[in-house]
């Protein structure tokens, strides 16, 4: 029995199967380190124990991303002794009802107030507003009910770890798994093993700290090193393919910035190829000083029919929604519509841009990301982009240099990110 459940769990997961639950359970480290599987395991197994009659709750920062991480996987390891819907936001684990729920902001507190749990679970726990956490502690009022939660780590000012982790006063079990950690995976998939973990070392810095050696550290330094040290790797003189065939885009997608504040916007297109593999600047323009609403949406009109002309389509367009965004689109929009051009302009998804940089140093990291050569804005922007110093992940924005331009392509690209990002294979 033993040489089965070590083929099934590293020396780690077996020492947290075995250990007793504390009311918060908190497992932390890197990523493809295991934590997800066997917190996941034994939250099945806990449930199972609890009365029949008990609620519980399962939450992520949001029902796609808790499908995505955690739903699917559960089903995995007890069939159909769970069964869910995210549309109803429910599920039936053991017979015990499940609630789903996600966590993407403030607000989200309001949805678990008056529940009266017998446990919850939650994906990613720095992803979730504090407010939420501290409701949710509030309705776990049934005898024995505990709290099961995963994380990968984020920076050591963080409320989960000054609140949680750093904290005596609170009856919790901490668990720390690195990327080491997860010998199964070593054994089993060695060049997958490998070639993630180099790849995160190409990102270097932060990601790389958090994410593999599983530590709170802050960011600081160049953001993208790998294209700042190696950029030849990632410009190319037009979008063909290895063969030399140019390439037919899936998406071809604008992002907007209209940096007010700076009186510049900027436009960049982004081509994204089939089945969501690479990504690619096709495009870009900067219009410096004070533009009336006319000559803004002109501008735009012109770089749209020249990217439809070189591209055959563009499907997309996201823009900015801050400050004046949202009256700026809304003209643009009308614009469009009178002048009968094909295209609506959607409200970008922001999300946070720790998350958004994550995105573009992967894509880099895998060799999937590649930027045409006359879009020096946006070339010049990656070489010189710079953690704040003293601020929790956030990009310098000094006008030091073209943060607009990141700004712009990030937006273009942000609202397919679970695509793009669904499993961080090596392409290389």
């Amino acid at each position: 029995m033993s040489k089965k459940i070590n083929d099934m769990l590293n020396p780690k997961q077996i020492d947290f199967m075995l250990a007793d639950d504390k009311v918060i359970n908190l497992l932390t480290g890197s990523v493809r380190s295991g934590k997800t599987y066997v917190s996941l395991l034994k939250w099945a197994i806990f449930v199972a124990t609890m009365p029949e009659n008990s609620e519980f709750l399962m939450t992520g920062k949001t029902i796609t991303s808790l499908k995505r991480n955690c739903l699917g996987l559960l089903q995995d390891l007890v069939g159909n002794n769970f069964t869910y819907s995210t549309s109803q936001k429910i599920g039936l684990l053991f017979g015990r009802k499940i609630w789903l729920e996600g966590a993407n902001d403030e607000r989200a507190e309001s949805k678990i107030r008056g529940m009266t749990l017998a446990g919850a679970y939650v994906d990613e726990l720095t992803q979730i507003p504090f407010e939420f956490y501290s409701m949710l502690l509030s309705r776990l009022s049934v005898k024995g009910a505990k709290l099961y939660a995963t994380t990968n780590p984020d920076s050591p000012t963080h409320w989960v770890k000054e609140m949680i982790i750093d904290n005596d006063e609170i009856e919790k079990a901490i668990w720390t798994f690195t990327f080491d950690d997860n010998e199964i995976l070593k054994r089993e998939n060695e060049d997958y093993f490998n070639n993630l973990k180099q790849q995160y070392q190409s990102m270097g810095g932060v990601f790389y700290e958090r994410f593999i050696l599983g530590l709170w550290v802050m960011a600081e330094g160049i953001i993208y090193k790998q294209f700042a040290n190696n950029p030849d790797m990632f410009i190319r003189d037009e979008a063909v393919d290895k063969n030399g065939n140019k390439i037919n885009f899936l998406i071809v997608s604008i992002g907007i910035d209209y940096g007010a504040s700076q009186s510049s916007t900027a436009f960049k297109c982004t081509g994204i190829t089939p089945y969501f593999k690479e990504v690619w600047t096709l495009d870009e323009v900067k219009l410096e000083g004070v533009h009336t609403p006319e000559q803004f949406y002109e501008e735009f009109v012109k770089f749209y029919y020249k990217i439809v002309k070189k591209y055959n389509k563009c499907t997309h367009a996201f823009a900015d929604y801050g400050s004046l965004g949202q009256v700026i689109t809304f003209g643009l929009n009308r614009y469009l519509q009178q002048h009968n051009v094909p295209l609506q302009v959607q409200d970008c998804v922001k999300g946070q841009i720790i998350e958004r940089i994550e995105l573009d140093c992967q894509l880099f990291a895998q060799g999937r990301r590649f930027i045409l050569k006359d879009c020096k804005h946006l070339i010049n922007a990656y070489k010189q982009a710079v953690w704040e110093d003293g601020k929790i992940d956030t990009r310098l924005d000094d006008n030091s240099y073209d943060v607009d331009s990141l700004d712009a392509h990030e937006y273009s690209i942000f609202s397919f990110y679970d695509k793009l990002v669904t499993d961080i294979k090596p392409y290389y």
